[in-house]
């Protein structure tokens, strides 16, 4: 299959026959018109144009160089004068054309100006339609971003649909909390839940799944799994905390996702009446003790991830008294230049300081305290258990 040959439009009242011979011994398809009735649309259709400029026509000419690169707009078709006057070089390159040759121009040097120049339309066009393919897929990459900001906004909804709008207040239990992911879809979640007239159940949990949806959807699958207590006919029985974990945790496992979802919890049981306090731990941050009078301290606890194999939870049991606090926390808490229960433990420092206050006052103020002073790329929850 031959190659079309490049259309040359040339231009002037009587073109020189040579001229013409020229450029189609060169390998050119010409077409001559005169300086009246061009159609741009010819121009359009053409590769090049060369325009034979006298001094009568070099007002006309300006006229018909603007108006062409005017309506031909990003389409660029080159345009070469052959002037007879030095003073018709700045005219003609002023209203648009790309070279302006002395005549009488050698033959094979207009030939291979011409050839320069389409070389550079040649590659103009490449660029022009890159450019376009670029602005398609730029509008396509819009598209997905608005699906994907419209996906996350949903799950950001439903997520947050899953949070406590209120702490409840309980017997003598009082709860505050603070809470600040540090995206729009945050992978902590907790909950303080009444099951019966006296107990309570208060958990935090921290899922990471792979990216935030599936860390936001990971933690709903917990939340709807987890058992706290089961109906026995017209009775019932208050889930252990060590069996809830382990229960979970199976559930987890028998997903058998190709990458284990990694979710830590601490969960707790507390009786509002009496201050007993029965808790069990999968790889969380340990809880803080804030007695009324002495130091705070952390209660230790194993217990690995959830979600990764068969484990089993130990459960802890403590004795609160009037005016205690307890802390449970997301790993956002403590930044990574400090650890929890260093000589410089910012969490320990400020609930000295606050542990008078009643108890979302005071998780107000440690919130405040370990946000201000030093940078927390995760996830900040922050949720207080006060028996009063």
């Amino acid at each position: 299959m031959s190659t079309p040959l490049s259309r040359i439009l040339l231009v002037g009242e009587s073109p020189s026959a040579e001229l013409r011979t020229a450029l189609e011994g060169a390998g050119f398809a010409v077409t001559v018109a005169g300086f009246s009735g061009i159609d741009p649309v010819e121009v359009g259709r053409s590769q090049a144009t060369v325009l034979d400029v006298p001094a009568k026509n070099l007002n006309t000419a300006q006229a018909l160089c603007r108006r062409w690169r005017i309506e031909l707009g990003e389409h660029y078709v080159p345009m070469i004068w052959l002037i007879g006057e030095d003073v018709a070089t700045v005219a003609g390159l002023d209203s648009g054309a790309d070279v302006a040759l002395r005549q009488p121009v050698p033959a094979d040097h207009l030939v291979a100006q011409l050839k320069a120049l389409l070389r550079v339309q040649h590659l103009h066009s490449r660029l022009s339609s890159r450019a376009v393919e670029s602005q398609h897929l730029n509008q396509r990459l819009q598209q997905a971003f608005q699906q994907i900001d419209g996906d996350l906004e949903l799950t950001r909804r439903i997520h947050r649909g899953f949070l406590p709008k209120t702490m409840p207040e309980i017997g003598q239990a009082r709860f505050g909390v603070c809470y600040r992911p540090r995206s729009r879809i945050g992978g902590d979640f907790y909950d303080v839940v009444r099951l019966d007239e006296e107990h309570v159940c208060v958990y935090v949990a921290d899922a990471m799944g792979r990216g935030l949806p599936a860390s936001s959807l990971l933690s709903i699958f917990v939340k709807k799994s987890m058992v706290s207590k089961e109906i026995l006919g017209r009775s019932y029985r208050l889930v252990p905390p060590g069996e809830v974990l382990d229960r979970l945790n199976r559930e987890l496992v028998n997903l058998s996702l190709p990458e284990p979802p990694f979710v830590t919890m601490i969960y707790m049981q507390l009786n509002c009446r009496d201050g007993n306090l029965t808790f069990a731990r999968a790889a969380h941050p340990h809880p803080l003790y804030v007695p009324t009078d002495a130091d705070p301290e952390y209660w230790h606890s194993s217990g690995t991830l959830l979600g990764v194999f068969e484990a089993e939870y130990p459960v802890q049991q403590h004795q609160l008294r009037l005016g205690d606090k307890v802390l449970l926390y997301s790993d956002g808490v403590h930044p990574p230049s400090t650890g929890p229960g260093g000589p410089n433990d910012p969490l320990i420092e400020s609930v000295k300081k606050h542990r008078h206050l009643a108890v979302q006052p005071f998780v107000d103020q440690v919130a405040r305290d370990l946000l201000e002073d030093s940078q927390h790329p995760e996830d900040f929850t922050l949720l207080c258990v006060e028996f009063k």
